[in-house]
């Protein structure tokens, strides 16, 4: 076989692997529309909002011991 023929036959076996993954991408996202929520969004908004309220809380706290730590400098002064 010659070089070319060799490269020919990479090739179409490239371009069948894509459109194997693209036909089995289009079946399983088959019925969504982008920005419609799907059956995990829930689960990961909730998980997003807990973590989200943890750092606020960690936040406040290191405010809070921030303003007193000031206040105990400003006390000493």
């Amino acid at each position: 076989m010659t070089g070319a023929l060799v490269g020919v036959i990479v090739l179409l076996a490239l371009a069948i692997v894509v459109i194997a993954w693209y036909a089995a991408a289009r079946v399983k996202t088959a019925g969504r529309e982008l920005g419609q929520p799907d059956h995990v969004t829930d689960q990961v908004m909730s998980e997003v909002v807990a973590e989200l309220r943890k750092w606020q809380a960690e936040a406040a706290h290191w405010k809070a011991t921030a303003e007193r730590l000031q206040r105990e400098l400003d006390g000493k002064q």
